[in-house]
C-alpha cells in the first residue's frame, strides 16, 4: 500500500513541475489564474480529508482545513524523521509553510515576467532640452525652429508614432486591408504617489517582483556643419535605459529627411529592440538592429494620397515601394517588411522580384506559414505559360532565387540549366522552359502541402502549445471560421498547382520529354479542394482524375472530352443561397465555405483551363462563367481583405489568357465594370435647367413641380 508521505510527494512534484511550465511558456495572467485554480483544487481536498478521515473527527469547515495541513505537513516530514513519530507543526508549522509557499510563489512571478516584454516609460520624453540658436538656421522672421521647440516637437509626435508601431499579420493577397494584430510597444507611464499611499506603493514594489521597466529618452542633435546635410534634416540620439540598474540598454543616433521621418525611424529603433526582448514576439517581426525596417514601414503605412484614379493608387504604391526597396531587400531585414514590399512588387507587375523576396523569407523565417503560401503562389504565377515575357536579366534572377531555394532543401537545382531561359523572337525578352516550370511548380506543391498540414486542428494546436512566440499567429486560428478559410484556400491552391503540374506534362510529352515526377500529393485532399470548388462555381471539371491516372493520360482524357463539348467532373448542382453560402462549413458535406481565398484559387483555377487551346469554344466560354462567379463570391464576401479588387486581377499573372484573347469578352467587360466599382467617377454638381418663360416647367425635369411660376 502506498503511504501518504509518497502521495504528497508526487502531487507536490506534480504541481511544482505544472506551475513552473506555466511560467516559463505563458503570461503571468495565465500563471495566476493557473495559480487560484490549483489552490482551490488542493484546498478542497485539503478539507475534505480533514472531514471524512476516522482518524481526524472533525466536525467544522476550518479545523478540517488546519487538520488536513498538518497531515501533509507531517508527510513532507516523514523522510527526514526515519523510524520517529513526526510532532504536529501546529500554527508556527503552518505559517512558516504558508511563507515557503509565497515565496516560491514570488519566484514564480519574477521568472514569468523576466520572459515577458519590458514596459516602455514615456516620462523621460518630457525632459527639456534647452532652445539652443543654431548659426546655419535661416535668420527670417517666423522660420525655423531652436532645438528645445523640435524636441518637444519630436517628443509629441513619437508618443503617436509608438502606438502605431504594431507588427501585423500581412494579409493574403496583395492590396488587402484587414490585418490581425501580432506584437506592439507596451506602453507605461512611471508610477506617482505623494505621502503614505507613495511610499507604501513604493515599498510593496521592492518586495513583489515588477515587469521590467524601461525609460525612453530622446535628444535632437545639432546641425553639423561639416556634414553636407539639408537644412530639413534630422538627427536624433536615443536612449534606452534601465531606472533599476541606471544601465543604459541600447543607444544609437538616428538620422531623417525631416522631423517626420527622423520620428519613424526613432520608433522603429525602439520597437526593434523592445520586440528583441520579447519572447512573445515571433522573429519575423523584426531584423536590422538600427530598426530602418521597421521604421521605413511605418512611414510607408503613413503616405496616403486622396483617390479619385487608378493612377493616383498606382503613384502612392510606387513611392511606397521607394521607401521600403533598400530596407526590405537588405540581408538582415524583418519578414513582414519584405512580405509588405513583395506585395507591392506583385501590384507593380515584378513578379521575379517578389518571388526573391518570399524566397528570402523562407531561408530566414521558415515557420512564417503566411510568407510560404505567397512563395507557392508566386512561383504558381511564374510557371504559367501565358505570363507576359520576362527581362533580359530573367536568368540572373532566377540563378539566385533557385540558389536561395535550394539552401533551404527545397530542390537540389541551385541554377537553371542551358535552355531553361529562352529568348523570345523580340531578343529582348525572356521565356521559361517547361521543365524548368515543372521544377517550380513541384516547388510550389510542396509548400502549400506543409501549409496545409500545419492548418489541420492538431497542427495549429501543437503550434500554440509548443511555439510561445508564434501563439498570437495561431490563436485566431483556434476558431473555424478562420481556421478553415486559410485551409480552404490552401487545398484549392493545392489543386490548381497540380492542374498546371499535369498541363506542363502533357507539354513535355507532346516534345517527346520526359518530365520529372511531381511532387507528392495524395488524391483525398484533392477531391476536398474539387468539393470545395464545386461550392463556389457550382461545378468542378478535371480535377477528380488528377493523380488517379499517369498525368498525360488525364491531360489527353480531359482534352478529348473537352472537344467533344460533353460535360465531366463531380456536378453538385446551383450554388447555395447567398445568404448561405459564406458561412462556415460546420458537416463536411455542406455545399458552402467561408474562404473568399479559396473563390480567388477557384478563379484563378479556372482560368487555367480556359487556357486548354485544345478545347472547344464552348467549353472555354463555360471556364469564363465560372471564373466571373468565382471573382464575384471572392469580391463579395464580407471577410475579403481584397480593398481595391480591380488592382490585382488587372494585374494578376493567372488571367492573363482571359484579358489577352477577344473571345473572353465578358471578363473584360467584368474588370471595366469592377474599375468604376472601385474608383467611381467624382461627383459633380450639373446646374439646374431654367424654367421656361410661361411659367411651365421644362419637360423631363425631375424637380420640375417645385418651381414656383413667376407673378409678372
Amino acid at each position: 500500500m502506498i503511504s501518504v508521505s509518497v502521495v504528497v510527494w508526487v502531487v507536490l512534484a506534480f504541481v511544482a513541475v505544472l506551475l513552473c511550465i506555466v511560467a516559463s511558456c505563458f503570461s503571468l495572467r495565465t500563471l495566476r489564474w493557473v495559480s487560484v485554480i490549483t489552490a482551490l483544487i488542493l484546498g478542497g481536498a485539503l478539507t475534505r480529508y480533514g472531514l471524512t478521515h476516522p482518524v481526524n473527527g472533525n466536525s467544522d469547515l476550518v479545523s478540517a482545513f488546519t487538520t488536513g495541513v498538518d497531515r501533509v505537513i507531517q508527510a513532507l516530514l516523514q523522510p527526514l524523521w526515519r523510524g520517529h513519530q513526526v510532532p504536529p507543526p501546529g500554527a508556527i508549522g503552518r505559517l512558516i509553510l504558508a511563507i515557503l509557499i509565497l515565496l516560491g510563489y514570488r519566484g514564480l512571478e519574477w521568472w514569468a515576467l523576466r520572459r515577458q516584454a519590458p514596459l516602455l516609460d514615456l516620462s523621460g520624453l518630457s525632459d527639456g532640452q534647452p532652445d539652443i540658436k543654431s548659426e546655419r538656421r535661416p535668420k527670417e522672421k517666423g522660420r525655423g525652429l531652436t532645438e528645445g521647440q523640435q524636441h518637444r516637437q519630436l517628443a509629441a509626435e513619437l508618443k503617436f508614432r509608438l502606438c502605431a508601431m504594431e507588427i501585423r499579420a500581412p494579409s493574403i493577397l496583395p492590396g488587402g486591408s484587414r490585418t490581425n494584430g501580432l506584437a506592439s510597444i507596451a506602453e507605461a507611464s512611471g508610477v506617482g504617489g505623494a505621502g503614505l499611499a507613495g511610499a507604501i506603493i513604493r515599498f510593496a514594489g521592492m518586495l513583489w517582483p515588477n515587469p521590467r521597466r524601461l525609460t525612453l529618452h530622446v535628444w535632437v542633435e545639432p546641425p553639423d556643419r561639416a556634414a553636407d546635410l539639408p537644412e530639413s534634416a534630422k538627427r536624433v540620439t536615443v536612449d534606452l535605459d534601465e531606472p533599476r540598474t541606471g544601465a543604459t540598454i541600447a543607444s544609437k543616433t538616428v538620422a531623417g529627411a525631416d522631423i517626420n521621418e527622423a520620428t519613424c525611424m526613432v520608433a522603429g529603433y525602439v520597437g526593434r529592440q523592445m520586440f528583441a526582448m520579447d519572447r512573445t514576439t515571433t522573429r519575423w517581426c523584426y531584423g536590422a538592429a538600427d530598426g530602418r525596417d521597421l521604421g521605413s514601414m511605418l512611414l510607408a503605412r503613413l503616405e496616403r494620397v486622396s483617390v479619385e484614379r487608378a493612377q493616383d493608387v498606382d503613384g502612392a504604391r510606387r513611392a511606397r515601394i521607394r521607401r521600403l526597396w533598400q530596407p526590405g531587400n537588405a540581408s538582415r531585414a524583418a519578414g513582414v517588411v519584405r512580405y509588405e514590399l513583395a506585395s507591392l512588387l506583385d501590384l507593380d507587375n515584378r513578379d521575379l522580384d517578389s518571388l526573391r523576396l518570399h524566397a528570402m523569407n523562407r531561408e530566414e523565417y521558415p515557420r512564417f506559414y503566411r510568407g510560404r503560401y505567397r512563395l507557392a503562389m508566386s512561383l504558381q504565377m511564374v510557371s504559367n505559360p501565358d505570363h507576359e515575357p520576362f527581362g533580359a536579366d530573367t536568368e540572373e534572377s532566377l540563378n539566385e532565387i533557385l540558389g536561395i531555394l535550394c539552401r533551404c532543401g527545397m530542390t537540389k537545382k541551385a541554377a537553371c540549366a542551358p535552355g531553361d531561359v529562352r529568348v523570345c523572337r523580340d531578343r529582348a525578352h525572356r521565356t521559361l522552359s517547361p521543365s524548368l516550370r515543372m521544377e517550380l511548380l513541384n516547388i510550389a506543391a510542396r509548400e502549400l502541402r506543409d501549409v496545409r498540414r500545419h492548418l489541420t486542428v492538431r497542427g495549429v494546436l501543437w503550434a500554440t502549445l509548443v511555439h510561445r512566440d508564434e501563439r498570437a499567429v495561431w490563436l485566431p486560428h483556434w476558431g473555424l471560421r478562420h481556421r478553415q478559410a486559410f485551409h480552404d484556400g490552401a487545398c484549392v491552391a493545392e489543386l490548381l498547382v497540380a492542374v498546371r503540374q499535369s498541363l506542363v506534362t502533357r507539354e513535355l510529352l507532346g516534345s517527346g520529354k520526359k518530365p520529372d515526377p511531381a511532387a507528392d500529393t495524395t488524391l483525398r485532399h484533392l477531391w476536398h479542394a474539387s468539393r470545395v470548388s464545386a461550392a463556389v462555381a457550382g461545378h468542378c471539371a478535371f480535377a477528380r482524375w488528377i493523380g488517379a491516372e499517369s498525368e498525360w493520360a488525364v491531360v489527353r482524357r480531359a482534352c478529348t472530352v473537352l472537344h467533344e463539348g460533353q460535360e465531366w467532373g463531380p456536378v453538385t448542382g446551383k450554388t447555395p443561397h447567398r445568404d448561405v453560402r459564406d458561412r462556415v462549413r460546420w458537416l463536411p458535406w455542406l455545399r458552402r465555405t467561408a474562404s473568399w481565398q479559396a473563390a480567388y484559387n477557384t478563379a484563378c483555377l479556372y482560368a487555367a483551363l480556359a487556357g486548354i487551346t485544345r478545347a472547344g469554344e464552348q467549353e472555354r466560354l463555360k471556364y469564363q462563367d465560372r471564373v466571373l462567379i468565382s471573382l464575384e463570391r471572392a469580391i463579395n464576401n464580407p471577410l475579403s481583405e481584397m480593398e481595391r479588387a480591380h488592382d490585382w486581377i488587372s494585374r494578376d499573372p493567372d488571367f492573363t489568357i482571359l484579358k489577352r484573347q477577344e473571345m473572353f469578352k465578358l471578363f473584360g467587360d467584368f474588370l471595366g465594370e469592377q474599375l468604376l466599382r472601385d474608383y467611381p467617377k467624382p461627383y459633380r454638381p450639373s446646374a439646374p435647367e431654367p424654367a421656361s418663360d410661361a411659367g411651365e416647367p421644362v419637360t423631363g425635369d425631375p424637380l420640375a413641380r417645385y418651381i414656383v411660376p413667376s407673378q409678372g
